[in-house]
Parts: structure tokens; C-alpha cells; sequence
């Protein structure tokens, strides 16, 4: 009998996952990783799910390296003018890094699951992730930084859910009643219900600059890092049209604006790049820049010492240093890396 490991996090797709592990079999241990303090709660459920699923259970205490790894790169992000993506930076280092490695040791486990909407396949040769049966639920993008190395271990039952109503009414089925319809966890755990603006105003000094509209000075910003790339609300500017954001510069302390099509990009370059199938075998690559942005055609990729080249076939918009570009062929995640400029 195969042992997995679960991360549990108290919610409706960790629960279904350790459930649906159990019952196809497998000897299911269940762990929740404590990340910051507020999530006390979600600890206290995931006890609950695992005692009425007659499983083992630890909790393990992240927060020191959670706190390192994604809080404060996700604020020195900020700090340096880009817009970081801290779930999938979570991903790597922390869900399928750090408390996966801890997980499998204490449990001895063969396996980790958890309950992240995506499946396991073999695209020529080499394991890759998949869209889930539910795309609209897809989160194979913010899993492009997770290193080839785990795929082979892992489960995600989730992905072959159709939707999330099933997964519910299931463990209500089995008497785990702990979750109202359509219950969702928070996009970013650790804003602790503030929006952005709030939550980094606590953590980084508001410092007014000027913001520039083709050479000449035509406003004034509270701090730059309350904005991004092709922002065109909240500028407080007037110039009788639309303006955006096109360039953040954190040494200067200014925010460059311009018109919609100085936004529109396709070329891009990648750092931290990751790579499930190797970019030689790539044949008709799509790339993604943002969560639910549309995807564009590849025309052109080229490894360029530690950096990545990537262009693309038609011109796309708010390409944002600090997000993930995803690549994928068809319903496969072919890898992805961390935007470091586009052109």
C-alpha cells in the first residue's frame, strides 16, 4: 500500500483529496503547514477532517520560512517596481519545495497531494502538468515555477473533478459537513483580508514622485508601487484620454505613462525560468503573462546565459516584470519563468 502525504488546508479541495486518496486505498497521512499567525483556523478544520477520516495528522510550523521566502520577496518586489505573483513563488518554494520535502521525510511517504486543480500526464516522454476536467478552475499556471523533480510525486485528484458542488456534496456524503456552497479560499493568504494598497502602505514608506507623460511631468503619485503596468484607473491624471502605465522606475521614483498601444509588447525576457519539457521539443508553444490572460503564439525562444529571450507572434498587452509567463502546448504546461523585462 502507497503512502501519501496530504496538505491539508482545512478547505473544501484538501478535504475531497484526502478522502478520495483513502477510499481509492492508499495509507493517507494528512499535514498542515502553519504559514502565518492568522491561519489558526484552517489548522483547527483540517483536525477536524483528518479525525473523522480516521487518518494521522501533523502540523508543521513554517512561519519563519514562509515569512522569508514569499512575504517579504513579495514586498521587495514591490519595493523594486515590480509586480510579483506570490502564489506561484508559494508554490515553488514552499508547497512544493520546503513543506513538501519536511511532509514526505516525516511521514515517510511516497507521495504528496494536494488539492490544486490541475492533472499529471506524459507528453512526449517527459511528465507534465495538465489542465484540470474543470478549466475554469485552472491553476496550472501558477505551478509553471515547480521543479520538474517533484512531478513523478505527485497527486491531484482535484483535476479530474468536475466541479467543485461534486467535491462538496461527497464529503457531505461522508459526514463532513464543515463548508457552505461555493466557500473559497483567499487569493492571497497572507493580506489577511486587506486589499494591496493597504498592506503595503504597512510595510513600505509612502514617498510622493512625479508621474511623467511623454517627457514632461503631469502628476504626482503617492509611491510607485502602488501600480503596475498597464494601469489606467486611479492615475489621477487629466489629459483628455486614456492614459496607462508603461514603465515603473523605482530609482527615480517616477511612473512613466503613455498611450494604450506603448503598452502592447512581444518580446519579452525571462529569469528563474523552468522548464518540464525541454524548449527543443517545444513545436507549437503558447505563452501566458498574466492569470486569465489569453494565451499568444511563439514564434521564437532562446536561452541567453541565465536569461530566457521569448517572442512572440503578435503583440500582447501589460507584459509586467515580477509576473509568471506560462508556456503551454495545447492542454500541457510546458514550464514557465518570472518576467524580467519586456521590449
Amino acid at each position: 500500500m502507497k503512502r501519501v502525504v496530504v496538505a491539508m488546508s482545512g478547505g473544501i479541495d484538501s478535504s475531497f483529496t484526502a478522502l478520495f486518496l483513502k477510499l481509492q486505498g492508499y495509507h493517507v497521512f494528512g499535514v498542515t503547514f502553519k504559514l502565518f499567525e492568522e491561519n489558526e483556523e484552517a489548522v483547527k478544520k483540517a483536525k477536524e477532517v483528518a479525525k473523522a477520516l480516521n487518518i494521522s495528522h501533523i502540523v508543521l510550523d513554517l512561519r519563519e520560512d514562509f515569512k522569508g521566502l514569499v512575504i517579504e520577496t513579495f514586498i521587495k518586489g514591490y519595493k523594486q517596481g515590480v509586480t510579483p505573483n506570490p502564489c506561484a513563488i508559494c508554490n515553488r518554494d514552499i508547497k512544493f519545495g520546503l513543506a513538501m520535502d519536511l511532509a514526505m521525510k516525516e511521514t515517510k511517504a511516497d507521495l504528496y497531494a494536494t488539492g490544486h486543480y490541475a492533472r499529471l500526464s506524459t507528453y512526449k516522454g517527459y511528465p507534465v502538468l495538465t489542465q484540470p476536467k474543470n478549466q475554469k478552475k485552472d491553476q496550472t499556471y501558477f505551478l509553471a515555477l515547480i521543479k520538474k523533480e517533484c512531478l513523478p510525486k505527485l497527486l491531484f485528484p482535484m483535476g479530474d473533478v468536475p466541479d467543485k458542488r461534486f467535491a462538496l456534496e461527497t464529503l457531505k456524503s461522508y459526514s463532513l459537513d464543515l463548508w457552505q456552497d461555493g466557500e473559497e479560499s483567499q487569493d492571497v493568504c497572507f493580506l489577511k483580508g486587506l486589499d494591496l494598497k493597504s498592506y503595503l502602505s504597512k510595510h513600505l514608506p509612502s514617498v510622493e514622485g512625479e508621474v511623467v507623460y511623454k517627457g514632461k511631468v503631469v502628476g504626482k503619485h503617492e509611491g510607485y508601487f502602488f501600480y503596475t503596468i498597464g494601469q489606467r484607473k486611479g492615475l489621477r491624471v487629466s489629459m483628455g484620454k486614456p492614459l496607462y502605465v508603461t514603465r515603473i522606475s523605482a530609482e527615480e521614483n517616477r511612473i512613466y505613462l503613455g498611450d494604450k498601444d506603448e503598452v502592447f509588447s512581444d518580446r519579452l525576457v525571462l529569469s528563474q525560468s523552468n522548464f518540464h519539457l525541454p524548449f527543443e521539443l517545444w513545436e507549437t508553444p503558447l505563452a501566458q503573462v498574466r492569470y486569465r490572460s489569453s494565451r499568444a503564439a511563439v514564434s521564437r525562444v532562446e536561452k541567453q546565459n541565465d536569461k530566457v529571450l521569448v517572442e512572440l507572434k503578435q503583440k500582447v498587452f501589460a507584459i509586467t516584470p515580477g509576473q509568471v509567463c506560462a508556456f503551454y502546448e495545447g492542454e500541457h504546461l510546458l514550464g514557465g519563468g518570472i518576467i524580467n523585462s519586456s521590449t
